[in-house]
């Protein structure tokens, strides 16, 4: 069937590119409206008779590059400044003898690369300084003869690559001051002369490896501090002669690795102390002639393990205490002299399994407390004479499978059920005579492997209940006599593969479909 008028109307309004297929017949002035509303650029496929002052001002309200398909005889001065409002680079579809100043000023507020479309004419002092505030690359376009200090400076100031622009006359200090503060990298082009001590003090603060960049005999204490506190790799760069405590240190504040460029006759304690607080650098990495107290202190803070790195000669209670308050084994590397109760205390609140490290002479029942309400299985190190009640409570809440330790006849009902709540496996150190309904349950709602260990007597139906809600594969030590509808079912939602343990006379159609069998 052959598209109508009102087809290809309709075509145009929803695909504004649709106006290249318009047949001539049907292109009309209707038609290029409605395309140039949807994509402004269409009109570059509408004939010239039907570009109306309406047609054309709709394609560049819409886009504000149609303009270069407008005629020239419609390209008005209010729709070619509509166009570079919207759009500065599109002053160069501006016919020459309408870029006016105040149309070329319009396009630069938008666009400063428009610049490059102005007419020289037009280029006066006032249009060369706005267009270099805006972009000082724009220099480049600038007559020479218009290149002024002002001007150059303006451009600088903006784009310190600029600088390339300027005439040679004109690059003064203040000139390449200014080109340093906007783009550091330019401080790499200017000839060492020009480098003086306040522009290579602004270089290398905005970017401190440009150190590298500046002469050595303008190298100051100050500049190289500057450089290292802006990019602590910049110390690389550093002279000897200037790798004072403060510039090291400002150095590996980020990056400890930077000590490799420091010399050894320079470092300090403090430059040590200063090392010690960041990751990757410990006690073993600090010269034995600078392992004082104080620095060894700080190691054992940092890292406990490297008590081992301190010289007997100035090993102290205090460090001793920091040490196993950081790394509990540190123990085993503490002299005896030094095995107080104050750091046996420090070291099982830590980790309660350092007991058996501790000299028995100072297992003392709060040792011995601390350490198995840190950890359970200290208990094997408590001495037999300390194995109070207590302790064994203490222990036992802690993870209650140590009660296979505890000796039968210390085994009471408080305990045992304490033992199961903290562990439901330990149902099976518990005398048969003192697993009670109570204590079985306890067990199975902790844990419901603790269901092998209750005695079939004890298998009461809410206890069956329990266990296999909170694991369906508990099913397999329910006795067959209990096992009901209800509970397998209950079982097999849990887990599908307790459906192993359901008899066959409860495997149901609606047991089966709640497996997806």
């Amino acid at each position: 069937m052959e598209e109508t008028y009102e087809d290809w109307l309709k075509k145009v309004a929803a695909d504004g590119k649709e106006l290249r297929n318009v047949p001539p017949a049907f292109m009309t002035e209707e038609i290029c409206h409605a395309a140039v509303e949807n994509w402004g650029i269409a009109l570059q496929f509408a004939p010239d008779s039907v570009k109306s002052p309406e047609v054309c001002r709709t394609a560049v309200e819409h886009w504000s590059v149609a303009l270069q398909y407008v005629p020239e005889a419609l390209r008005t001065p209010e729709l070619c400044m509509y166009a570079v409002q919207h759009d500065g680079w599109t002053l160069t579809y501006v016919p020459e003898r309408l870029r006016s100043a105040e149309i070329c000023r319009a396009a630069m507020a938008h666009d400063p690369n428009a610049f490059t479309e102005v007419p020289e004419a037009l280029k006066t002092l006032d249009v060369c300084l706005t267009a270099v505030r805006n972009a000082g690359s724009m220099l480049r376009f600038v007559p020479v003869m218009l290149r002024t200090p002002e001007i150059c400076l303006a451009a600088v100031e903006n784009d310190g690559f600029a600088l390339e622009y300027v005439p040679d006359e004109l690059k003064t200090a203040e000139v390449f001051r200014a080109a340093v503060k906007s783009a550091a990298p330019i401080f790499r082009r200017l000839p060492d002369a020009e480098k003086t001590a306040d522009i290579c003090l602004s270089a290398v603060s905005r970017d401190g490896l440009l150190l590298q960049n500046v002469p050595e005999s303008s190298k100051t204490e100050e500049i190289c501090l500057a450089a290292v506190q802006n990019k602590c790799a910049a110390l690389r760069y550093v002279p000897d002669v200037f790798k004072t405590t403060e510039v090291c240190i400002a150095a590996i504040q980020d990056n400890v690795s930077l000590l490799k460029y420091v010399p050894e006759s320079l470092w300090t304690q403090e430059l040590c102390l200063a090392a010690l607080q960041k990751r990757g650098f410990t006690l073993k990495h600090v010269p034995v002639a600078l392992r004082t107290g104080e620095v060894c202190l700080a190691g054992v803070r940092q890292n406990g393990r490297m008590l081992k790195e301190v010289p007997e000669s100035v090993l102290t209670h205090e460090i001793c205490l920091e040490a196993v308050r950081q790394y509990s084994w540190a123990l085993r590397h503490i002299p005896q002299k030094y095995r107080t109760h104050e750091v046996a205390i420090a070291a099982v609140e830590h980790n309660g399994m350092v007991l058996k490290d501790i000299p028995e002479s100072l297992r003392s029942p709060e040792i011995c407390m601390a350490a198995v309400s840190k950890s359970a299985w200290a208990m094997i190190d408590v001495p037999e004479s300390l194995r109070t009640p207590e302790i064994y409570a203490a222990a036992v809440e802690n993870d209650g499978s140590v009660l296979e330790y505890i000796p039968e006849a210390c085994k009471t009902p408080e305990l045992c059920l304490s033992a199961v709540t903290s562990n439901g496996r330990a149902l099976r150190y518990v005398p048969d005579a003192l697993k009670t309904p109570e204590v079985c349950l306890a067990a199975v709602k902790q844990n419901r492997k603790g269901m092998r260990y209750v005695p079939d007597a004890l298998k009461t139906p809410e206890l069956c209940l329990e266990a296999v809600q909170s694991n369906g594969i508990a099913l397999k030590y329910v006795p067959e006599a209990l096992k009901t509808h209800d509970l397998c079912m209950t079982a097999v939602q849990n887990s599908g593969y307790a459906l192993k343990f359901v008899p066959e006379r409860l495997k149901t159609a609606e047991l089966l479909a709640a497996v997806g069998v």
